[in-house]
């Protein structure tokens, strides 16, 4: 049996979103650093799937490590094994902007596309450490960056998204054409390897994460918002998300490709080790 080829326009994919919200669903967006956390992604229903380089570090059972100047080669170099098991699910790869290796955005939006990637995102950001931040700003390859490669990605119709760490950065990733604005709130807090107290306490990730919805929408009223990290990390978490913010939805990275596997690994084999044999012992 013929595999179906696996591709998705910026307009289906928008068409796609907006069909989840109709039906009153939230919009899921899972990262996947393994073919194994995607293809249950798609079983499970998400939206979209995002590949970054962080997620080798967590398939290694790492803490979420960022190696930068080479983010996005670790990044293209997940695609193929998340493009086999994927066939109804769009996939969106994260793009270091900062990376002077690469320094001709045209080029590196020309080679995802190639590889079948079908969107795009400013990952890893500049913005997550602002002191960093504007010292690449003064090189040239600060925030100003991810804006001119959302920008770019927009004219050759890939679909975008925006990861903001400040209500400047959501103003600026959805005026340079974000799809999706992303509000990260830091480390996802739990599990083997995450922090156990999360960057901002819950009433002001709370509040970080319904500013940056209101300066993205600020911007462009249709623009796409879901929250990551901090203290939100189980369905439970987002549960308060959903009631006391403006967002669409959630993006899951170690939510949803390391700690689930963590516990539910862990917990299967403690619960093999718990059982008893009949003739335990060797004569």
């Amino acid at each position: 049996m013929a595999i179906p080829e696996r591709s998705f326009t910026r307009a289906a994919i928008l068409e796609r979103l907006r069909t989840t919200l109709k039906g009153g669903e939230p919009i899921i967006a899972v990262a996947a650093g393994s073919g194994i956390v995607a293809k249950c992604a798609e079983v499970a229903g998400a939206d979209l799937i995002v590949v970054l380089c962080t997620g080798i570090s967590r398939m290694q059972g790492l803490p979420t490590t960022v190696t930068l100047s080479n983010a996005t080669s670790m990044t293209l170099s997940l695609y193929p094994q998340i493009d086999n098991v994927v066939e109804r699910t769009p996939i969106i790869a994260g793009i270091e902007v900062a990376d002077p290796t690469r320094r001709r955005l045209p080029c590196v939006l020309k080679e995802i596309q190639d590889l079948g990637f079908d969107g795009v995102g400013n990952f890893p950001s500049v913005g997550a450490i602002p002191s960093w931040g504007k010292a690449r700003s003064d090189v040239g390859q600060g925030v100003e960056r991810e804006y001119e490669l959302l920008s770019l990605a927009r004219a050759v119709d890939l679909f975008t998204m925006g990861f903001a760490f400040s209500e400047e950065h959501a103003r600026g990733l959805t005026a340079a054409g974000a799809d999706v604005v992303v509000a990260r709130c830091g480390l996802t807090v739990g599990g083997m390897v995450g922090p156990k107290e999360p960057q901002l306490p819950l009433d002001q990730s709370i509040a970080h994460v319904q500013a940056i919805v209101e300066a993205a929408r600020a911007e462009n009223p249709d623009v796409f918002c879901l929250a990551h990290g901090g203290p939100f990390a189980r369905p439970d978490d987002t549960d308060v998300l959903y009631a006391q913010t403006d967002v669409h939805g959630f993006f899951g990275e170690s939510a949803l490709e390391r700690i689930p596997i963590e516990e539910g690994v862990a917990a299967e084999i403690a619960a093999l080790k718990a059982q008893r044999l009949r003739s335990p012992a060797l004569t």
